[in-house]
């Protein structure tokens, strides 16, 4: 995505095209605040430019470096673009590739059935780790089986296709008119 070899007027074209993502992304989520967004959109920002941290990773070590001196409940605009900018050139936080996923999933299926029951799934999503929220895993539950011949299993290769898929054809959309955009 980020070209860490530009230089000069290439170098500068690039960093003001991520500047407009960063601010189209930023301004989905304004409510109130001008300039400024709530600390729990900051992971969706990230999400939408790309960027997968966890959110341990947005709690313990991106809100305290991109808050001022004193952590409020919400993020400046400035702030988070000197940090997005960063994390872009830097590729960090990149999508898990889809056999890390796989060998997730795995885990959690020892009998290596090819599915896990919703059931099961939404038991780890909320009670295991940082919990979701019960809309969260409906979400997640509804993208996961949707059309699935059976909606109480995910079949997990099927999903993560789908999810690879689903994030190459956003990060096409986002970067379109990027000369630079090369996948990941």
């Amino acid at each position: 995505m980020f070209n860490s070899k530009a230089q000069g007027l290439e170098k500068a074209k690039q960093e003001e095209f991520f500047k407009a993502k960063i601010r189209e992304a930023f301004n989905l989520f304004v409510t109130e605040r001008e300039g400024y967004i709530p600390n729990e959109d900051v992971p969706y920002v990230m999400r939408y430019l790309g960027r997968f941290p966890s959110e341990a990773q947005v709690r313990d070590t991106i809100l305290p470096q991109i808050q001022d001196d004193e952590p409020s409940n919400q993020i400046k605009y400035s702030n988070l673009e000197a940090y997005m900018l960063k994390v872009l050139e830097e590729k960090e936080f990149e999508p898990d590739d889809p056999e890390m996923l796989l060998a997730a999933f795995r885990l959690l299926d020892p009998e290596l059935k090819g599915f896990i029951e919703t059931e099961t799934i939404t038991a780890y999503l909320e009670n295991q780790g940082i919990p979701f929220k019960s809309q969260e895993t409906k979400d997640f539950i509804k993208f996961a089986s949707n059309n699935a011949t059976d909606p109480t299993k995910i079949y997990y290769e099927d999903y993560i296709a789908k999810l690879t898929n689903f994030t190459e054809k956003h990060l096409e959309s986002v970067m379109k008119g990027y000369a630079g955009a090369s996948g990941k």
